[in-house]
Protein backbone atom coordinates (compact mmCIF):
# COMPACT_ATOMS: atom_id res chain seq x y z
CA UNK A 1 0.00 0.00 0.00
CA UNK A 2 3.07 2.39 0.77
CA UNK A 3 4.24 1.94 -2.67
CA UNK A 4 1.11 3.16 -4.55
CA UNK A 5 -0.03 5.72 -1.43
CA UNK A 6 3.42 6.94 -0.46
CA UNK A 7 3.22 9.92 -1.54
CA UNK A 8 -0.25 11.00 -0.02
CA UNK A 9 0.40 8.47 2.99
CA UNK A 10 3.42 10.98 3.66
CA UNK A 11 1.68 14.01 2.90
CA UNK A 12 -1.47 13.31 4.97
CA UNK A 13 1.39 12.34 7.98
CA UNK A 14 2.89 15.76 7.89
CA UNK A 15 -0.53 18.08 7.32
CA UNK A 16 -1.19 15.37 10.62
CA UNK A 17 1.18 17.10 12.24
CA UNK A 18 0.85 20.45 11.85
CA UNK A 19 -3.10 19.84 12.60
CA UNK A 20 -1.22 18.47 15.91
CA UNK A 21 1.30 21.03 16.65
CA UNK A 22 -1.13 24.07 15.95
CA UNK A 23 -3.34 22.80 18.77
CA UNK A 24 -0.74 21.89 21.15
CA UNK A 25 1.34 25.12 21.09
CA UNK A 26 1.08 28.03 22.47
CA UNK A 27 -2.37 28.75 24.24
CA UNK A 28 -3.47 25.19 22.79
CA UNK A 29 -6.01 26.54 21.01
CA UNK A 30 -6.02 26.73 17.91
CA UNK A 31 -5.90 30.60 16.25
CA UNK A 32 -7.07 31.59 12.66
CA UNK A 33 -3.68 32.44 11.30
CA UNK A 34 -3.06 28.55 12.30
CA UNK A 35 -6.26 26.96 10.44
CA UNK A 36 -4.36 28.63 7.50
CA UNK A 37 -1.57 26.44 8.04
CA UNK A 38 -3.86 23.39 8.90
CA UNK A 39 -5.99 24.38 5.68
CA UNK A 40 -3.03 24.56 3.22
CA UNK A 41 -1.41 21.38 4.69
CA UNK A 42 -4.44 19.44 3.99
CA UNK A 43 -5.02 21.02 1.02
CA UNK A 44 -1.21 19.91 0.20
CA UNK A 45 -2.37 16.05 1.36
CA UNK A 46 -5.62 16.32 -0.77
CA UNK A 47 -3.84 17.62 -3.63
CA UNK A 48 -0.95 15.07 -3.67
CA UNK A 49 -3.25 12.18 -3.97
CA UNK A 50 -6.07 13.74 -6.11
CA UNK A 51 -3.07 14.66 -9.30
CA UNK A 52 -2.51 11.46 -11.36
CA UNK A 53 1.20 10.56 -12.20
CA UNK A 54 1.43 10.94 -15.97
CA UNK A 55 4.63 9.82 -17.68
CA UNK A 56 5.39 12.91 -18.44
CA UNK A 57 4.80 14.57 -15.92
CA UNK A 58 5.71 11.90 -13.04
CA UNK A 59 6.55 15.12 -10.95
CA UNK A 60 2.92 16.55 -10.77
CA UNK A 61 2.51 15.29 -7.29
CA UNK A 62 5.31 17.01 -5.85
CA UNK A 63 4.39 20.11 -7.67
CA UNK A 64 1.36 20.06 -6.48
CA UNK A 65 2.71 19.79 -2.58
CA UNK A 66 5.74 22.03 -3.05
CA UNK A 67 3.66 25.09 -4.58
CA UNK A 68 1.41 24.60 -1.05
CA UNK A 69 4.06 24.20 0.63
CA UNK A 70 5.06 28.02 -0.32
CA UNK A 71 1.95 29.20 0.37
CA UNK A 72 2.33 27.46 3.29
CA UNK A 73 5.56 29.42 4.22
CA UNK A 74 4.43 33.28 2.20
CA UNK A 75 1.33 33.16 4.61
CA UNK A 76 3.54 32.20 7.50
CA UNK A 77 5.42 35.39 6.88
CA UNK A 78 2.82 37.64 6.12
CA UNK A 79 -0.08 36.40 8.78
CA UNK A 80 2.05 35.99 11.83
CA UNK A 81 5.74 36.76 11.28
CA UNK A 82 8.59 34.56 12.66
CA UNK A 83 8.97 33.32 16.02
CA UNK A 84 10.09 29.95 17.46
CA UNK A 85 6.71 28.33 17.09
CA UNK A 86 6.84 29.64 13.21
CA UNK A 87 10.33 27.98 12.24
CA UNK A 88 8.70 24.40 13.50
CA UNK A 89 5.68 24.70 11.79
CA UNK A 90 8.02 25.97 8.49
CA UNK A 91 10.32 23.13 9.30
CA UNK A 92 6.86 20.32 9.40
CA UNK A 93 6.26 22.09 6.03
CA UNK A 94 9.60 21.45 4.74
CA UNK A 95 9.39 17.99 6.29
CA UNK A 96 5.79 17.26 4.16
CA UNK A 97 7.47 18.61 0.81
CA UNK A 98 10.82 16.42 1.45
CA UNK A 99 7.94 13.41 2.26
CA UNK A 100 6.23 13.60 -1.13
CA UNK A 101 9.37 14.09 -2.94
CA UNK A 102 11.00 10.77 -1.15
CA UNK A 103 7.85 8.88 -0.96
CA UNK A 104 6.80 6.11 -4.02
CA UNK A 105 3.31 6.50 -5.91
CA UNK A 106 1.84 4.52 -8.40
CA UNK A 107 -1.16 6.05 -10.04
CA UNK A 108 -4.25 3.98 -11.25
CA UNK A 109 -2.64 4.28 -14.78
CA UNK A 110 -0.02 2.17 -13.67
CA UNK A 111 2.44 5.27 -13.74
CA UNK A 112 5.46 5.26 -11.38
CA UNK A 113 6.78 8.14 -9.82
CA UNK A 114 10.53 6.56 -9.97
CA UNK A 115 12.01 4.18 -12.62
CA UNK A 116 10.31 3.63 -16.05
CA UNK A 117 6.55 4.22 -17.53
CA UNK A 118 4.58 1.40 -18.67
CA UNK A 119 5.05 1.16 -22.75
CA UNK A 120 1.96 2.19 -24.16
CA UNK A 121 0.96 0.50 -27.67
CA UNK A 122 0.52 3.31 -30.45
CA UNK A 123 -1.48 2.78 -33.15
CA UNK A 124 -0.92 4.90 -36.45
Amino acid sequence: MFNKYGKAIASTFFAALVAVYAASSGDNHIEPTEWVAVAIAFAGALGTFVVPLAPEYRWGKTAVNTLLAVLQVLATLILGGLDSNEWILLLLTAGQALGVVVAPAVSDNGVPSKGTAPQVERTA
